[in-house]
């Protein structure tokens, strides 16, 4: 899980957000509001589909909060490493919100996964949690 977390205000204009996941090299990042309370995605996806709309218009308009999917999937940070892994076999998704009491506390993506099950593969044990692994590579 990465706990240091790029994300959006609702406020942001979305050609800006559109820019800045394009510089980073980003396929998509959270929306927060001011209390750090996650309140949509902002996923290439709905990029795509914001300049599709505006090709006609040379640039599009709006803010981040206009056009993020507001329907979003996430996990507890004690999540099953096993329990992710079928959230991730289940569909499209990149990435997952960690969000305890309301809160993004983190972003777990399918890297974070494949690094993990690697790991639990060569330890060959079950480990309790999402975060056992991580913070055990992390302590190293």
């Amino acid at each position: 899980m990465q706990e240091k977390v790029f994300t959006f205000s609702p406020r942001e204009e979305i050609r800006n957000a559109i820019s800045k996941l394009l510089s980073r090299g980003y396929s998509g990042a959270p929306v927060v509001d001011d209390s750090g309370a996650l309140v949509g995605m902002l996923p290439e996806w709905d990029c795509a589909r914001v300049l599709c709309e505006a090709a006609y218009e040379r640039w599009p308009t709006g803010t981040v909060q206009d056009h993020m999917t507001t329907e979003v999937e996430l996990v507890a940070p004690s999540t099953d490493l096993f329990t992710l892994a079928g959230k991730f076999s289940e569909g499209k998704h990149r990435r997952f919100p960690v969000v305890e009491g309301g809160r993004l506390v983190g972003l777990v993506t399918r890297r974070d996964l494949l690094d993990a099950l690697h790991r639990h593969a060569r330890a060959k044990r079950r480990p309790e949690s999402t975060y056992e692994p991580i913070e055990t590579q992390r302590e190293a």
